[in-house]
């Protein structure tokens, strides 16, 4: 399979598609960098060393900041490193400035992954778990769900709220803060 390329430090770099354990440092970064637009070098370098991971894990950073790298360099890997993540859309402007992006929950994606696919780890997915994969995995299970989903279903479980959904519930009933009944006594 061919990956497209970045050029960084006069050395051609194979970009590959990136898992959690770069995505959860690059996404940030190139959101971030959209919406500031200038000013950001280090979030810059950043984005594309953890990129750069995915195919070389053993990159040092300190290594990496010592290296002869233009600028320019810099930013015309980021449009190929918005792609490779498989979140975003190669364009010029990587995305747009106003654009509301939703960052994966990469935790609770890989929690998911491992209940449903018993033998495998977190830090397996943190490695192998692609964007393609992530999509063709939930639209398999969109059409053939997991056994312990339709049990649920089938029993009509639901999940307890969490506090923090207990809480909201109350200040919807209770929009004052104050309980309108009058006290009573036992």
């Amino acid at each position: 399979m061919s990956h497209p390329v970045i050029a960084i430090a006069g050395r051609v770099w194979p970009m590959p598609l990136l898992a959690p354990r770069q995505n959860r440092i690059v996404l940030p970064g190139v959101v971030a960098l959209a919406q500031a637009r200038a000013g950001h070098y280090n979030t810059l370098c950043d984005v594309v060393f953890a990129a750069l991971t995915r195919a070389h894990p053993g990159l040092d950073r300190r290594e990496f900041d010592d290296w002869p790298i233009a600028t320019y360099e810099l930013l015309d890997a980021l449009p190929v490193i918005a792609q490779q993540t498989g979140f975003l859309e190669r364009n010029k402007n990587v995305i747009p400035a106003k654009a509301e992006i939703r960052l994966p929950d990469w935790d609770a994606i890989i929690a998911q992954f491992v209940n449903f696919l018993p033998g495998t780890t977190p830090d397996y997915w943190e490695d192998a778990l692609t964007a393609p994969r992530l999509d063709a995995m939930l639209e398999e299970w969109r059409k053939h769900p997991p056994l312990a989903v339709l049990a649920a279903h089938w029993l009509g479980y639901k999940p307890k709220p969490r506090d923090a959904e207990a809480i909201e519930e109350l200040m919807r009933l209770f929009p004052t803060g104050k309980i309108a009944c009058a006290p009573t006594m036992h």
